[in-house]
C-alpha cells in the first residue's frame, strides 16, 4: 500500500511537466520512481512505468519547406519548454489590374462638373421713336395730326385739342377757366414760319367769349382782375422753340403776345367821370417761358412760366403766371 501510494503521488507530480516535455524531446530521465526496495527487505523492486508516448509532430508540406530563421543550438534555446518561433506569414497575393476597357461598351458617362452660369448678352434695345411735335412749340403737328393738352397752375386751368389742317397750320379749340370764376372758350391757329431740325417760329393767335360768374360792378379784384380778361379777347404773338438732336431732347419755347380785351359793358367807377363807354379796349403783354419734356414719343410734361404787363388802372400791373400740365399727340 505504501509504494501505490508514492507511485500516485508521483504520477500527479510528472503530469504538469509531461506537455512541456513533448514539446522539446530530452531523453527521458534515469528512473520516474525511486528505488525504495532497500526500505523493505523481501519485496521485488518496482519498475518504473512506461514513459508516455511523445505526440506526433507535424510536418510540413514537402513541397513547400520553410526553413528555420533560428538555427538549431545545443545552448539554452534546446531547454525543456522552449518552442519553435512561428513561421512566417505568406506574403499576400498580388492585386488584380483592372479589366482593360471594352471598346464596345459605351464610354463612362462624366460627373457634372460645376460651372459658372454665363448669362447671355442682352439684346440690344431698338432705337427710340423721336418725339418732335407739341402744342406750345413753334413746330406744327402736320397734316391729319390730333394734338390734346391740359394744364393746371395760376391763374388759369387749361384744355386744349389741335388738329392739323394743312402741314404748316394747326387749328385748335380748348378752354380756360379761373377755377369757376370765369370761364373762357377759345379758338387758336398757329402757322409755322420756320422749321429745321432744331429751331421753329411760328405765329400763333387764340381769342374768345369769356363769361364771369359775378357782373362787373359787384366784383373787386376778382375774375378780371386775376386774368386781365374781358368779354372778348384776342392774343396774337409768335412762338419760337428749340431742340436736340437727342429723340427725347426738351423743347424750351418762349411765347410772346399782345392781349386785346374787349369791355363790352364798363363799370365807371370814378363818380365825375360821367357815363362809361359803350365799349372799352385794354391792352396787355403776355410772356411765357416754357418747355414741353418728352416722355414717351408722343407723350410729353409740360411747365411754364411768365407774367403779363397791363396798362388797366384797374389791374394789376403785372400778375405771374404758373402752370404744368401734360400733352400729347393722338396719331
Amino acid at each position: 500500500m505504501r509504494l501505490s501510494g508514492l507511485l500516485s503521488l508521483t504520477l500527479l507530480a510528472l503530469a504538469p511537466a509531461m506537455p512541456a516535455r513533448a514539446q522539446t524531446p530530452t531523453p527521458p530521465p534515469r528512473s520516474a520512481v525511486p528505488d525504495e526496495s532497500w526500505s523493505e527487505p523481501g519485496q521485488p523492486a518496482a519498475e518504473p512505468p512506461p514513459a508516455p508516448a511523445a505526440p506526433p509532430r507535424p510536418q510540413a508540406a514537402p513541397a513547400e519547406e520553410v526553413p528555420s530563421p533560428i538555427p538549431d543550438a545545443e545552448g539554452w534555446e534546446a531547454f525543456p519548454g522552449a518552442s519553435n518561433p512561428a513561421p512566417a506569414s505568406p506574403p499576400p497575393p498580388p492585386s488584380r489590374a483592372p479589366p482593360p476597357p471594352s471598346f464596345d461598351a459605351p464610354p463612362l458617362a462624366e460627373p457634372p462638373r460645376p460651372s459658372r452660369r454665363v448669362k447671355a448678352p442682352r439684346p440690344p434695345r431698338p432705337p427710340l421713336a423721336p418725339n418732335r411735335y407739341g402744342l406750345y412749340g413753334g413746330r406744327s403737328l402736320g397734316s391729319g395730326h390730333i394734338g390734346v393738352g391740359m394744364e393746371l397752375g395760376f391763374p388759369f386751368v387749361s384744355a386744349r385739342a389741335v388738329y392739323g389742317v394743312l402741314e404748316p397750320l394747326d387749328l385748335g379749340l380748348g378752354v380756360d377757366t379761373v377755377y369757376g370764376l370765369m370761364t373762357e372758350l377759345r379758338a387758336s391757329a398757329r402757322l409755322t414760319l420756320m422749321d429745321s431740325d432744331n429751331a421753329s417760329l411760328a405765329f400763333v393767335v387764340d381769342g374768345g367769349h369769356a363769361f364771369f360768374l359775378r357782373p362787373a360792378d359787384t366784383e373787386d379784384r376778382g375774375a378780371r382782375y386775376l386774368s386781365g380778361r374781358r368779354d372778348w379777347n384776342v392774343a396774337p404773338g409768335l412762338v419760337m422753340s428749340f431742340q436736340g438732336d437727342s429723340p427725347r431732347a426738351w423743347r424750351p419755347y418762349m411765347d410772346v403776345r399782345a392781349l386785346m380785351a374787349f369791355d363790352m359793358d364798363p363799370v365807371q367807377r370814378d363818380p365825375l367821370g360821367g357815363r362809361p363807354p359803350a365799349w372799352k379796349l385794354d391792352a396787355a403783354v403776355l410772356i411765357r417761358l416754357g418747355a414741353e419734356i418728352p416722355v414717351g414719343e408722343k407723350t410729353s410734361y409740360a411747365v411754364s412760366l411768365g407774367g403779363d404787363f397791363r396798362s388797366r388802372s384797374t389791374d394789376a400791373e403785372f400778375m405771374p403766371t404758373v402752370s404744368v400740365g401734360v400733352v400729347s399727340t393722338l396719331f
